[in-house]
């Protein structure tokens, strides 16, 4: 490769890499931004119901750049089966992982070797 050649493949990479870094840096921002301002409404409008009512009139339009979606209303909804069985699915992981931690392991131990000191001096007898 020449001079220039790996000088403009140089200058390209480098520009390349900065702009997408600094294009994912402003997207995420702007994306953390508008998460914070749904959350800041929602707080607010549990507390004030005619806040509540106007966020379900603002338009899309007032909302402008980035990722954001506008605000909208909400609802708690049940949750559909398959995520109820992989909640009882993650109970029933919770409570096999405490009941492994609570045991006594040495305790385990210390009859399986008295059982097979047993059974060896068992054997001896016979």
């Amino acid at each position: 490769m020449g001079f220039t050649t790996s000088l403009f493949a140089g200058i390209t990479l480098t520009s390349t890499t900065l702009y997408l870094s600094l294009l994912y840096h402003q997207r995420s921002r702007a994306h953390q931004a508008t998460l914070l301002h749904q959350k800041s409404l929602l707080l607010n409008s549990i507390t004030d119901p005619h806040l509540a009512s106007e966020l379900a009139t603002i338009q899309e339009e007032n909302y402008s750049g980035g990722l954001r979606e506008g605000i909208r209303d909400y609802r708690l909804q049940r949750a559909s089966l398959v995520e109820r069985w992989k909640d009882g699915w993650n109970r029933e992981v919770e409570g096999a992982v405490r009941w492994v931690q609570g045991v006594d392991w040495r305790g385990i131990r210390g009859g399986a070797e008295s059982r097979a000191r047993g059974w060896k001096e068992g054997e001896r007898r016979v």
